[in-house]
């Protein structure tokens, strides 16, 4: 069970910040100097999982996973299958923060999506990836009337870069907002940077049709909606607003390929205090009966699609595509 001091620190607590220097020193520990982008590691559970009138086995840090009901009930099913009598908490951070709460062992099970940084910590000696759990992918969406005249299903950098002559072009000048960016650190937002980058893009002079957006990974697409934006995101939040009814007129353009996966994996703390239940739960995300569940999960949505892959499953197919579903 997680030992009582760790639900005395502060809700909010600076990356730099000595707590998470407890077990292990880490690379990863060092403040995000992107302009805007906040390094304050969440500490409070976001839910809580099973009676949360019984013990507290592990906490489970993890994004936008929550939000679409996948944490709860793969949580839910875990305690029942375990005999009960524990509880298992959600702390919502992106990614890298994640990461950073199981450095410190305020989580002690991580769900992060940037492999590179899971390869760091687990080279530095202090984590381990315990199991490949699932596999999301990156999208761009966008308003219906689509006026940046983005192909469907073509080549994700020749996209972005439509979008970004369409926001530089004179068309555009009375409209704000042509593209909606998180600017918080994320996975998803370092998947955007990177996109553009391919795109042979120069933000610079993109501060008039790029508006930083910060907020959840469904908070950020239902403020796209709201304002006729294109968005970076990802597909199972796309199909958890789908499901909710909660958007008017986006729409997916681009989905597939290698570059727009977003592998998640379970990561635990090796130099932590040993937490039985939180190293079973993680090695289990791995096991062909989560697989089966996750395989399972959204086909009785409003898409009727599973809205994550297995973590075997690398790409879709064009006719599995939300663009050829919707």
């Amino acid at each position: 069970m997680v030992a009582a001091e760790s639900q005395a620190i502060p809700d909010l607590v600076h990356v730099s910040n000595s707590l998470f220097k407890r077990y292990a020193d880490s690379a990863i520990q060092v403040p995000d100097t992107y302009p805007g982008v906040s390094n304050l590691i969440h500490t409070r559970a976001s839910a809580t999982y099973g009676d949360a009138s019984h013990p507290l086995a592990f906490r489970l840090g993890n994004g936008g996973a929550g939000h679409t009901g996948i944490l709860r009930l793969l949580c839910e099913y875990f305690i029942a299958s375990r005999g009960g009598g524990f509880c298992i908490e959600w702390v919502s951070n992106h990614s890298r923060h994640s990461q950073i709460a199981l450095l410190g062992d305020v989580v002690q099970v991580a769900l992060t999506y940037e492999p590179e940084y899971e390869d760091l910590a687990i080279r530095e000696r202090w984590a381990a990836r315990s199991a490949k759990v699932f596999n999301d992918h990156f999208i761009l969406v966008g308003p219906a009337a689509n006026p940046a005249g983005v192909v469907v299903d073509s080549k994700i950098k020749n996209a972005m870069k439509a979008i970004a002559d369409y926001g530089c072009s004179s068309q555009s000048k009375h409209q704000e907002g042509i593209f909606q960016t998180r600017g918080d650190g994320s996975a998803t937002f370092y998947k955007e940077l990177a996109l553009w980058d391919v795109a042979q893009v120069d933000l610079s002079s993109a501060n008039s049709w790029r508006v930083t957006k910060p907020g959840t990974p469904y908070e950020a697409l239902l403020n796209a909606d709201r304002t006729g934006a294109y968005l970076i995101t990802d597909r199972a939040t796309y199909l958890t607003a789908k499901r909710d009814n909660a958007l008017t007129s986006t729409v997916p353009f681009i989905e597939g390929g290698h570059e727009l996966l977003n592998p998640c994996s379970a990561l635990v703390n090796t130099k932590a205090p040993y937490n039985l239940l939180a190293r079973e739960f993680a090695s289990w995300l791995g096991s062909q009966e989560v697989q089966h569940i996750i395989a399972r999960y959204g086909q009785k949505w409003s898409v009727t699609t599973p809205i994550f892959w297995t973590s075997y499953r690398q790409d879709v197919t064009a006719a599995e595509r939300l663009t050829a579903k919707l």
